[in-house]
């Protein structure tokens, strides 16, 4: 039986947050080896492999590129093709990176992954979702054991970053016991929900930060009365219509703070997996934002507004609250530090409704999915692009990370520091972000600076700038330092409060004609309850809806993979 896992990732807004984690940690663990079948391995891996050994003659590798968000407004193809990266292939391991198509967005590389799946015109090695990984395995066109060869030529620091969070990520692409693709790893718990909160607004009325969800309630009530941004127009909590999308403006936090997690598919107390939305815990959630949308504390037209135009709130000096991702103080409320110096936001822990503590949602942290095509002679080099990628990036050499990550004055260079967006293929250490706030901390309250990582450094360095005045560095000091939202965040980690969606299998013959429709439907319902349209008491018969559609069905596929993974 062929089976892959993986999580569906949504394209958001945390493109914004690979603008700033480009970096260099190491990790202590020990690199072990996949738990793969080597019947059809390759019989040409030898022992003591020069695991980085230059190819001479070069080889060409055809691949793929997407731009990201994060370099758009620098991009050129002259730098894509002569960027420093590219450089470093050639002249440090003989490969020439050539690129069968370019795309600016994720719905042009969509369509074009799969006209070439279709036609079978495939690059070397390229990135696939999890839906493209199962279409080119059961049509036979990419290697699929890849294991061995990774065992075989991933350096310790490699297999140490992609081991972070254990086996998941490469269990997720697996099938028949073989390793069909190596994923991108990334962190999960990056992307978890956080309560942002104007702390010189709780200053200015004498008010404790909230400890539970009515106590914000109370909170916002209050910003809001106050009007301390003398605008007229007070905005309490900022809202966008994307709502249950991880990043920015969304209500995610809020729904965890019920013990609700919408379209997460969670363990129920039979063991069995069942569709969050569905639970009674989400009436409860939505009671609670109809009655913030009512007392006029959440956007009458908030269900027209993405998240750029949520967010003017914050920039304007209109809001106070906003729930998101830990990178918030980035992007968009550094926006209100660059208009209103005296404003503080913080970035805490979710709130939780009752005397048990909220868990905040996450995925299996698998960014993409990287794939050989078959027959291609070198799948070995993809190993070596990952070693290349994570030894400039993550090892200790500070002038080699200088080289590729020095940015200035936010301009990514691609021919002198291009970032990590001119590299098409990654791995990120899980725990990158964490162990950076700890060494920064550290760093501040001892002056001890010299077990700092170069990217660890930057940030300091950024923090002592914001410090001493340069109100545009407050970004680093609101996520990394003393007063960053990562203290919350390792709060989530020592008391184990995330809640990681169960499902991460391809999508079931169901889902694929349904779910979309599902997912519409509830946001429909969702944001009608919201505003008042619609009644949270015809819950169970919107359920009821949901299972005709084909919920129901979803459901026994998903408890079916579950039970033969």
């Amino acid at each position: 039986m062929t089976k892959f896992k993986s999580m569906f990732v949504c394209p958001t807004i945390a493109a914004f947050l690979l603008i700033f984690i480009v970096a260099c940690s190491n990790s202590g663990e020990e690199a072990t080896s996949l738990p793969t079948n080597t019947t059809n391995a390759d019989t040409n891996l030898k022992p003591n492999t020069d695991i980085m050994a230059k190819y001479d003659p070069p080889i060409t590798i055809k691949t793929i590129f997407e731009v990201n968000v994060a370099i758009k407004e620098q991009y050129s193809d002259l730098g894509l093709k002569n960027n420093l990266w590219n450089k470093a292939m050639k002249d440090e391991l003989g490969i020439n990176l050539v690129y069968k198509w370019i795309t600016r967005s994720t719905e042009q590389s969509l369509q074009k992954v799969s006209i070439d799946i279709a036609s079978g015109d495939l690059p070397d090695i390229f990135n696939v979702n999890i839906e493209q990984l199962a279409l080119l395995s059961k049509a036979e066109l990419i290697n699929k054991d890849l294991g061995p060869i990774y065992d075989q030529y991933a350096s310790q620091l490699t297999k140490s970053i992609m081991k972070q969070e254990g086996n998941s990520a490469f269990q997720a692409a697996m099938s028949d016991g073989k390793l069909t693709a190596i994923p991108m790893t990334n962190s999960s718990g990056d992307a978890a929900s956080f309560m942002w909160i104007r702390k010189d607004w709780l200053i200015q009325l004498n008010l404790q930060e909230p400890k539970n969800l009515n106590e914000l309630h109370e909170v916002i009530k209050a910003f809001v009365k106050a009007d301390l941004g003398k605008t007229g127009k007070p905005v309490g909590l900022m809202l966008s219509k994307d709502f249950l999308q991880q990043g920015v403006a969304e209500a995610i936090g809020i729904f965890n703070g019920f013990h609700a997690y919408p379209q997460t598919w969670i363990n129920d107390s039979s063991g069995h997996l069942v569709y969050g939305s569905t639970l009674p815990e989400m009436k409860k959630a939505l009671t609670y934002l109809q009655t913030l949308y009512r007392e006029g504390l959440i956007e009458k037209d908030f269900a027209a507004k993405d998240w750029q135009r949520a967010t003017d709130a914050a920039a304007a000096n209109r809001s106070g609250v906003e729930f998101g991702a830990m990178w918030n103080a980035m992007t968009p409320l550094q926006k209100t530090k660059d208009n209103f110096p005296d404003s503080d936001w913080r970035g805490l822990g979710i709130l939780s409704s009752d005397d048990q503590p909220a868990k905040a949602k996450i995925n299996l942290n698998n960014e993409n999915y990287i794939v050989v095509k078959k027959g291609f002679g070198h799948p070995e080099a993809l190993i070596k692009l990952l070693n290349l990628f994570t030894e400039k990036s993550f090892g200790e050499n500070m002038d080699e990370y200088n080289k590729f990550y020095n940015v200035r004055d936010g301009v990514t260079d691609p021919l002198k520091n291009p970032g990590l967006h001119y590299m098409p293929f990654r791995a990120w250490p899980t725990k990158k972000n964490l162990q950076a706030h700890e060494n920064v901390v550290n760093a501040l309250k001892t002056g001890e600076v010299s077990k700092l990582t170069p990217e660890q450094k930057g940030y300091f360095e950024n923090i002592l700038k914001y410090k001493a005045g340069d109100n545009s560095m407050a970004q680093y000091e609101k996520v990394f330092g003393v007063t960053g939202s990562y203290n919350a965040m390792k709060m989530y980690y020592d008391k184990n409060l995330f809640m990681m969606d169960r499902f991460y299998g391809s999508p079931t013959e169901t889902m694929k004609s349904k779910m979309k429709i599902i997912s519409d439907k509830e946001m429909e319902y969702y944001t009608k309850v919201i505003m008042g349209v619609e009644s949270v008491d015809n819950f169970d018969v919107f359920i009821q809806e949901l299972n005709k559609i084909g919920l129901l069905q979803i459901t026994k596929e998903v408890n079916e993979w579950n039970n033969n993974k």
